[in-house]
C-alpha cells in the first residue's frame, strides 16, 4: 500500500514556516475539528490543482485528546481518500512534539518523518549525516576526532580514508550503510569513537547505543526489533525504538561478540541491504547511517566468532592497541582542563594552586586504560571541591 511522509515542525518556527508557504502561494489548512475535515474533502473539487496544501493535524489531535483512539482513524481515513480520490498534492504537516505518537500509531500508513523546516529551506544547514556535509564540515569532523581521541592514529586515517570512499560511492547507490568493527581491550577508545562521531554530526539528538551483553541469546533478535504483538512478553525492539526516537545517523552496537547467530545474520542482511523491518512491519531505512561494532574479543579469535560472510560486509575492521605513556599523559592534561573549565563556568570556582598541583599528580603508569584513568580524575576534583565547601558555603544569618 502506498505510505505517506510526514513533515514535522518545531512550533517555535511557526511564523517563518507561514511566511515560506505564503510566499510560495500555497496555504496552510490547520484541522481543528472532524467536521471541517468532512468539509474540506467535501470542496476538493474546488480546490486549485495547481496549489499546494499544508494540511496541519495538529489541532485536531489537540481536540480530541491525547488518546490515539479518539484521533487515528480520522487521521487514515483522510490518509485513504487522499490517494484516492485527491488530485493535487498534500504536505501532511504536524507539531514535532506529537509526530512520534502519529507514526508509531499509523505506521502502516506513514512511511517517515521529515523536517518541514528544512523541506521549505528555512533551516538548510541542518545535515545529520555523514554523506551530505561538506568537505570543509568533513576536516572539522576529522579535527575534532583528532584532538578528543587519544591514541590509535593510524584507525583515525584510516577511517576518514574511508568514510571519504563511502561518501562517493553511496551517491551513487553502491553503498548504503558505512559500518566500522572494532575489537581491542577496555577503555582504549572504541566507544568513544562513536560518541564523537555522534557528538559532532548530531549533538542535540538522543545517542543510538545497543549494548549486546545485556541480551540473552534466545530473545536476543527480538529484543533488537521486537516481538510480535499479541505473544506474551511481546515488546518493542530497542533498536528499532531507539532509531524511530532519533534522527542521529551513527549506531553504537556495544559488546557485539556476545550476540549469536540469528543477531549475526540480522545484520549481515541489513549491512547488505540497508533497511530492515521490524515486528510492527515498519521499515527502517538506514542509508547514510554509521553503524559503530565493538568488542572485546582478541584479534586472534575473530574468525571464530565472525562468520566471513560478515567480516566483508564491514567497511573497515580495525584492533585498537593500548593507549601509551605519553597519550596518557596527555589524556590526562586534556581531561582535567576540561572538567575544571566547565566547572569554573557553571559554579564559578577556581582551584587553589595547591589543589590544581594534587589534582594533576597522577601517577598513568598505574592505570591500564582510559577509562580508570578517567575515574581517578574526577575523584580528585570531587575531593579537592570537598575541601572548598566549607569555605564557599557559609551558613545565611
Amino acid at each position: 500500500m502506498e505510505r505517506i511522509t510526514l513533515y514535522e515542525y518545531d512550533r517555535r518556527n511557526m511564523s517563518q514556516i507561514e511566511s515560506a508557504v505564503t510566499k510560495n502561494s500555497c496555504e496552510i489548512v490547520r484541522l481543528n475539528s472532524p467536521s471541517l475535515l468532512d468539509k474540506l474533502l467535501n470542496k476538493k473539487e474546488n480546490m486549485e490543482f495547481h496549489q499546494d496544501y499544508y494540511y496541519d493535524f495538529t489541532p485536531i489531535i489537540i481536540s480530541e485528546g491525547s488518546r490515539s483512539e479518539n484521533w487515528a482513524q480520522q487521521l487514515i481515513s483522510f490518509i485513504n481518500i487522499y490517494f484516492e480520490q485527491i488530485p493535487f498534492h498534500i504536505y501532511f504537516i504536524l507539531d514535532n512534539r506529537y509526530s512520534n505518537e502519529v507514526k508509531e500509531s499509523l505506521y502502516l500508513y506513514i512511511d517517515k518523518v521529515d523536517s518541514l523546516e528544512v523541506e521549505l529551506g528555512i533551516n538548510e544547514t541542518e545535515v545529520l549525516n555523514v554523506v551530505d556535509i561538506s568537505d570543509e564540515k568533513l576536516c572539522q569532523l576529522q579535527n575534532f576526532v583528532s584532538s578528543h581521541l587519544f591514541g590509535n592514529q593510524r584507525f583515525q586515517t584510516r577511517l576518514f580514508q574511508e568514510l571519504n570512499n563511502f561518501r562517493l560511492f553511496n551517491k551513487i547507490d553502491i553503498q548504503k550503510i558505512f559500518s566500522v568493527f572494532i575489537c581491542g581491550e577496555s577503555g582504549v577508545g572504541k566507544t568513544e569513537t562513536a560518541r564523537l562521531l555522534h557528538m559532532f554530526l548530531s549533538p542535540n539528538e538522543n545517542f543510538i547505543k545497543i549494548n549486546l551483553g545485556n541480551y540473552s541469546d534466545k530473545n536476543a533478535l527480538s529484543s533488537l526489533i521486537g516481538s510480535p504483538r499479541g505473544y506474551v512478553g511481546s515488546s518493542k525492539g530497542e533498536l528499532s525504538d531507539k532509531i524511530f526516537k532519533s534522527k542521529a545517523k551513527v549506531i553504537l552496537i556495544d559488546e557485539f561478540e556476545k550476540a549469536g547467530g540469528e543477531v549475526h545474520n540480522f545484520f549481515l542482511e541489513l549491512l547488505e541491504d540497508g533497511k530492515f523491518t521490524d515486528s510492527l512491519g515498519r521499515e527502517f531505512n538506514l542509508n547514510k547511517y554509521i553503524i559503530i561494532f565493538t568488542s572485546n574479543i582478541k584479534e586472534q579469535d575473530v574468525n571464530q566468532k565472525l562468520s566471513p560472510e560478515l567480516q566483508s560486509r564491514f567497511s573497515l575492521m580495525y584492533r585498537f592497541s593500548a593507549v601509551s605513556e605519553d597519550e596518557k599523559q596527555e589524556y590526562l592534561q586534556y581531561k582535567i582542563s576540561l572538567l575544571l573549565s566547565k566547572i569554573n563556568d557553571t559554579l564559578d570556582i577556581n582551584f587553589s594552586q595547591t589543589s590544581l598541583e594534587r589534582i594533576y599528580a597522577i601517577d598513568v603508569k598505574q592505570y591500564h586504560n582510559l577509562r580508570k584513568l578517567n575515574k581517578e580524575i574526577m575523584l580528585r576534583i570531587s575531593q579537592e571541591y570537598q575541601r572548598l565547601k566549607p569555605h564557599q558555603e557559609q551558613p545565611q544569618v
